[in-house]
């Protein structure tokens, strides 16, 4: 990769709705150069889609973060049974305090509360520490 696929990156990061005559007049490229160059990005996997970026406020949800401990001699069945549920969007394993960091997302706090009971009553189920997100800062 030289500059000129570093600024397509960085361009198609900031705007991935740019056509291609838009892309390569702003990097000194024809748009058959431009193409050319993404289509090379996206075949090698340094660009693996596109997507719309979507503010949950409209739709209320609230999404928390949850350490969990787990005593579990299959953490990946733990992690599996975990993921059936809909509100689990993601889970981690970590190093340090926690064996997991999940990613929870509920229409309401009062179903976010019932998933953690249910997490919780589960016999593996050590602890779980809930951080609750309020504001969602990205780059």
């Amino acid at each position: 990769m030289d500059s000129i696929d570093h600024r397509l990156l960085e361009l198609l990061k900031n705007d991935a709705r740019l056509s291609m005559a838009d892309l390569g007049r702003l990097v000194g490229l024809s748009r058959t150069a431009a193409l050319a160059r993404v289509r090379r990005l996206e075949r090698t996997g340094t660009i693996r889609g596109y997507h719309a970026d979507v503010s949950a406020a409209p739709y209320e949800e609230h999404v928390a973060r949850v350490g969990i401990v787990v005593n579990a001699a299959d953490t990946a069945a733990y992690v599996r049974r975990l993921m059936s549920i809909e509100e689990v969007t993601e889970a981690e394993t970590v190093a340090g305090e926690l064996d997991l960091l999940v990613r929870m997302t509920a229409a309401n706090a009062a179903r976010l509360d019932a998933v953690l009971d249910r997490v919780n009553a589960w016999h593996e189920t050590m602890r779980t520490t809930t951080f609750v997100v309020l504001r969602k800062y990205t780059r």
